[in-house]
């Protein structure tokens, strides 16, 4: 890190206030690597969003790995005292505290870049000035994602009843299985419809413990009328283990539970990651036979 004077941390400080924009707090969220492989200061950070909550996950440059600075309570802060914090979050502050110095650092987004200007004081009796930086993050970019999908033609599926049960058809092919419940097959056909999809794809099988569905290469956009979804920001999500079961949550919401499954569950994060999904939808709860992403 660069050691500056006083008089220039003020130039500086104030120059990265005027020129960064106000940004949705959802832009905050995500993983983020320096740009510069060769920092001495903070190499990544990994900052949820749940509601107005913001936590920030710091590393800073150590050898012969990183230092763990933990997850740290962070507060948003808006353009003036009436501010809606989600949609028009200025800034991200979070303090963190070892036993020789003590660190300021604000965050500002601007949507595919995160910069950071980190103020460290001594708190020790070593005599060694304070100082300032400021560094640039970027999203670290998802790994590739090893994908099981089948495709169908849905101008060319239908509702059909073999064998005494309810299943989405394409020709010879049944996709989904709804037992008696013909209502919430006709509502799944008319679902794939809207968004025209044309691949349905799996994590895990012969008893997946992940579905999806895409049109092409990409996510299914749209809102459909009369939906019943959750939506969430992909950006927030983990993977956690709780009670001894790995599931993908969101804050405190959990969305998919994968049993002891942990690289199965991984494999969906990267896959919801990949394509941007935005809302978890669902067909007949509480106990749904069919549900979808879309963005």
């Amino acid at each position: 890190m660069k050691k500056v004077a006083v008089g220039v941390i003020i130039c500086l400080f104030s120059l990265f206030i005027v020129t960064t924009a106000f940004a949705s707090l959802a832009q905050f969220a995500g993983d983020w690597e320096n740009v510069n492989p060769n920092t001495r200061g903070v190499t990544a950070l990994k900052i949820t969003v749940s509601g107005i909550n913001v936590k920030v996950h710091a590393w800073g440059q150590c050898h012969p790995t990183d230092c763990d600075w933990g997850n740290m309570q962070a507060h948003a802060y808006g353009p003036n005292v009436s501010s809606d914090l989600a949609g028009t979050a200025q800034a991200v502050s979070v303090v963190h505290k070892e036993s020789f110095a003590e660190r300021l650092m604000i965050l500002r987004s601007s949507g595919t870049q995160l910069q950071a200007a980190t103020y460290t004081r001594f708190t020790d009796t070593s005599g060694r000035t304070n100082y300032a930086d400021v560094e640039t993050f970027k999203r670290k970019v998802a790994p590739s994602v090893a994908e099981d999908c089948v495709g169908f033609n849905p101008a060319t599926a239908t509702v059909a009843k073999i064998n005494n049960r309810w299943k989405i058809v394409d020709g010879s092919h049944w996709m989904f299985d709804f037992g008696t419940n013909k209502a919430a097959a006709d509502k799944s056909l008319a679902v794939i419809k809207f968004y025209k999809m044309n691949r349905s794809c799996f994590v895990g099988r012969p008893d997946p413990s992940f579905t999806y569905l895409l049109v092409g290469n990409n996510a299914p956009v749209g809102d459909m009328s009369g939906q019943d979804c959750i939506k969430f920001n992909p950006a927030a999500i983990e993977v956690k283990e709780v009670g001894g079961r790995w599931k993908i949550v969101q804050g405190n919401m959990w969305m998919y539970d994968f049993e002891s499954k942990k690289a199965e569950a991984y494999q969906a994060f990267n896959i919801i990651k990949k394509y941007g999904f935005t809302n978890q939808c669902f067909v007949a709860r509480p106990n749904p036979p069919f549900h979808y992403l879309h963005k």
